[in-house]
C-alpha cells in the first residue's frame, strides 16, 4: 500500500531517469551560492591587484573606479538571486553567470596570464574558484536533468555576457 520502501524506489527510479529530485538538486545547487561568492571575491582581487591600471594596457578599457564597481555589484546581486531561484525554476538563466566566469576566467585572465608571462589581476579566483565551481555547477545541473538545449542557450548568452561587458568597457573608455 505504498510504504516507504516504494515511495524510495519511486525516487530512486525518478534519479535513474535524470529528472529532478528535490533532494539532490537542493544539494548540489549549492555551487551557484559559491558562484555568487567567487564574484564577490573575484572583483574584490581584481580591484585589489590593480586591474584598474593593467586593462587599459591589456585590453584598452581605461575606466573609472565606479565604472568597474556598479557592474561587479549588480553581477554578485544577479548572481545570488538567480542562485536563490536555482535550475529547478529557471534552468537557463541560472547557468548563466557560471558560464560568463568560465569565459572571464580563461579569455581575460589565464590567457592574458600565460601572454604576458605575469599574473594577471583576478587570475587566482578565476583559477581556484571559477574553473572548479563554475565547472562543477554545469555538470551537476546536467545529471540533475537540465536539460542540455537550455545548459546550451546558458553557454551562449554567458559567453555573450562576458564578451559584451568588456566590448561595451572598451566603447565607453
Amino acid at each position: 500500500m505504498g510504504g516507504a520502501s516504494e515511495n524510495s524506489q519511486h525516487g530512486e527510479e525518478v534519479l535513474a531517469r535524470g529528472a529532478f529530485s528535490h533532494r539532490r538538486t537542493l544539494m548540489d545547487m549549492w555551487t551557484l551560492w559559491v558562484v555568487a561568492a567567487a564574484c564577490a571575491l573575484h572583483a574584490t582581487e581584481e580591484y585589489l591587484t590593480g586591474w584598474l591600471e593593467w586593462a587599459p594596457r591589456t585590453f584598452g578599457i581605461d575606466v573609472p573606479p565606479s565604472f568597474f564597481l556598479i557592474p561587479n555589484v549588480v553581477l554578485v546581486v544577479a548572481a545570488l538571486v538567480l542562485a536563490r531561484i536555482g535550475w529547478r525554476r529557471l534552468p537557463t538563466a541560472s547557468l548563466v553567470i557560471p558560464v560568463a566566469t568560465l569565459a572571464n576566467a580563461i579569455l581575460f585572465h589565464i590567457i592574458p596570464s600565460l601572454v604576458q608571462r605575469a599574473p594577471a589581476p583576478g587570475v587566482y579566483t578565476a583559477v581556484l574558484l571559477y574553473l572548479p565551481f563554475s565547472s562543477w555547477a554545469l555538470i551537476v545541473a546536467r545529471r540533475d536533468g537540465v536539460p542540455r538545449q537550455a545548459i546550451g542557450f546558458a553557454a551562449v548568452a554567458g559567453v555573450g555576457m562576458a564578451l559584451g561587458i568588456v566590448l561595451v568597457a572598451r566603447a565607453v573608455s
